[in-house]
């Protein structure tokens, strides 16, 4: 899976401690204005990853992506991301109305 961490990282708040650098696996996290929290797993050598959509602490929605070969910055000011699977495309956009946008190929 090709990624770039440093990219990642100026979208989100935080790189949570789950994270671990070493086995290549990521935990970023962002709270909106809105209270509104996303949180992006990443697994690099299992080419998976998770998002998990929160308000408070109710997990209102959530997504797993298998066989995932590219997570790209699309814009950083306006915080959109864009997850290039086998599978089909997931948009992720940290600050607008309409969070996720999944379409299979």
């Amino acid at each position: 899976m090709k990624v770039d961490i440093t990219q990642l990282l100026i979208l989100f708040d935080e790189l949570m401690p789950s994270t671990n650098e070493s086995q290549k696996y990521y935990w970023f996290k962002t709270t909106r204005k809105d209270g509104i929290t996303i949180i992006l797993i990443i697994d690099i050598p299992e080419e998976k990853l998770d998002v998990i959509i929160k308000n408070q602490s109710v997990d209102i929605s959530g997504i797993g992506i298998k066989n995932c070969e590219k997570v790209r910055v699309l814009d950083e000011e306006k915080k959109c991301l864009e997850v290039i699977s086998k599978n089909g495309r997931l948009f992720l956009s940290l600050l607008s109305s309409s969070i996720l946008d999944y379409n299979e190929k």
